[in-house]
């Protein structure tokens, strides 16, 4: 219970980090690469390794859509910004759509995943 805890408030602080980006243009945002690697691989060490296993395989969006959602938002957030390497550039509502969903399903797909192996 203690990781899905700490998973949630580190979902929080990549929202926040996209709330407080350092450039805003239109629906996409400009923020540090450092910031959000550090945030991915946060999460990433706390997933247990049911998740990990399951985000490897290829699953329907309404199988467990916190897994779905989760490759989805890391592929979102990692584009390379054009004009410097130590810039990612988010869109900023597909962004917001995927954390809520993972923060949504999270406990409940954790769950399934843990008990079904």
């Amino acid at each position: 219970m203690a990781d899905s805890l700490a998973l949630h408030d580190y979902f929080k602080k990549i929202q926040r980090a996209l709330d407080t980006a350092d450039f805003a243009f239109l629906n996409f945002r400009i923020v540090k690469k450092s910031k959000i690697d550090d945030l991915l691989v946060c999460t990433l060490a706390l997933l247990p390794e049911s998740f990990k296993k399951a985000m490897k395989k290829r699953f329907k969006l309404d199988t467990f859509p916190s897994v779905s959602c989760y490759n989805r938002l890391s592929k979102i957030i990692k584009k390379p910004f054009v004009l410097s390497n130590d810039y990612y550039i988010v869109s900023y509502s597909e962004a917001n759509t995927m954390l809520k969903s993972i923060r949504q399903n999270l406990d409940r797909d954790i769950r399934e995943l843990e008990e079904n192996g």
